[in-house]
């Protein structure tokens, strides 16, 4: 459904009937001074009548122009309602004015009709200047007002009055000129002031387009964030066991051996292998078999310190990198984690067969490199297995 109105037009409209909002306090006190000068000269009745219905006139009117005031400038309908109930009021002050002229000009009495004359010219400048912005309201005011004030004026036997009739015409031909300059101001104010508004709304709106885009970035790169972690996680873990695979253990070993190699601190790994694992895949199948190994992982995990790594070498071979820790140290909790794999129950996963693990240890020592260090414990896994199996050799007992 399109608008009752324009932009512009909404903000001439709420200018008239908010400026007129502020004079009509003034217009009621006006017309009470005008009744007290009149007082005693005019007939009591009609004055009294005139004043009731005038007031009455200007009450209706202020509060129409008051909830104009209180109107939002985007509401264009209630502007547009607004507008059309107080244009009527405009046309029925501007005669309530304009019958001052024949209810309180006293016959014979020169001075004081021409205070009336004056109250008009008063009304309709100050009132003329508030509609100058609506020009139908200017002269829906002006119109009936001076039409009947210049009616009494030319039908007066004073001379003198008709005189003044004629400076009433030519007031008013002022009047329409000056307001009509007026008129073309308040048009490319309130041109202006619309422009910028408009300007206002089209920014914000962009504003807000760039803000939810913003957004939606944001949580992409959030999205994306996420989807290149799992990703990296993904990358670095064994998919059976879900501990950290071989390429990430190697790089982290290097990492790690570099750091001792700086500040001296000590470093040991170990090499896990569980022993005749290969009897457990023939008698018990791959899927039971993978459950040991997933079992095996998590007893190893509990037992890491902080800062330790474990993680899949190959096959049912593990690795456990032991940054600041001595080979004996290290050797001493694989022995503790060799008793809580044989003491567990494993039962329900291989039935009566056993599952054991050798181990060996091995400690850096300046100058050994990634591959010597992992030679040594290498070595030291062979000595537990060729010693019987289900024990921990640390490195420089397999090198005796």
């Amino acid at each position: 459904m399109p608008l009752p109105i324009s932009q512009l037009d909404s903000l001439t409209m709420l200018h008239a009937m908010r400026s007129t909002y502020l004079s009509v306090p003034h217009a009621l006190l006006g017309a009470a001074l005008l009744i007290g000068l009149e007082w005693g000269r005019t007939p009591v009745v009609p004055s009294v009548l005139w004043l009731v219905l005038l007031s009455l006139l200007l009450l209706w009117q202020w509060g129409t122009t008051w909830r104009a005031c209180r109107c939002p400038e985007h509401d264009d309908w209630q502007i547009a309602a607004l507008y059309r109930r107080f244009a009527v009021q405009i046309v029925a002050v501007g005669v309530g004015w304009g019958a001052a002229a024949w209810i309180l000009m006293p016959d014979g009495d020169l001075t004081y009709s021409l205070i009336v004359v004056l109250w008009g010219i008063a009304v309709s400048a100050v009132l003329g200047a508030m509609l100058s912005a609506r020009r139908e309201l200017f002269y829906g005011f002006v119109g009936p007002l001076w039409c009947l004030l210049l009616l009494r004026l030319f039908l007066s036997p004073e001379p003198v009055l008709r005189w003044v009739g004629v400076s009433g015409i030519i007031y008013c031909l002022s009047l329409m000129q000056f307001t009509s300059l007026l008129h073309r101001f308040a048009l490319e104010s309130m041109g202006q002031r619309a422009e910028n508004a408009s300007l206002m709304r089209e920014l914000t709106l962009e504003q807000t387009q760039l803000d939810n885009y913003n957004a939606m970035l944001e949580q992409k790169n959030m999205e994306l964030d996420g989807a290149v972690e799992r990703i990296s996680e993904l990358a670095s873990r064994d998919p059976l066991t879900g501990v950290l695979n071989m390429r990430t253990l190697m790089r982290e070993m290097e990492r790690l051996l570099e750091l001792s190699e700086t500040q001296g601190s000590p470093f040991a790994i170990a090499i896990i292998d569980l022993d005749h694992f290969k009897r457990v895949n023939d008698s018990c199948g791959h899927a039971r078999g993978d459950e040991v190994l997933q079992q095996l992982c998590e007893l190893a995990q509990q037992a890491l310190a902080d800062g330790e790594l474990f993680g899949r070498y190959g096959g049912e071979e593990f690795l456990l990198l032991a940054p600041a820790c001595s080979g004996a140290e290290l050797s001493r909790r694989m022995e503790a984690l060799r008793d809580k794999v044989g003491g567990w129950d494993w039962r329900r996963l291989t039935g009566d067969l056993p599952v054991t693990l050798s181990c060996g240890v091995a400690a850096w020592r300046p100058g050994v490199d990634p591959l010597g260090l992992l030679q040594q414990a290498d070595k030291a896994l062979y000595q537990a297995k060729a010693l019987g199996r289900d024990r921990v050799c640390l490195a420089r007992e397999a090198a005796a």
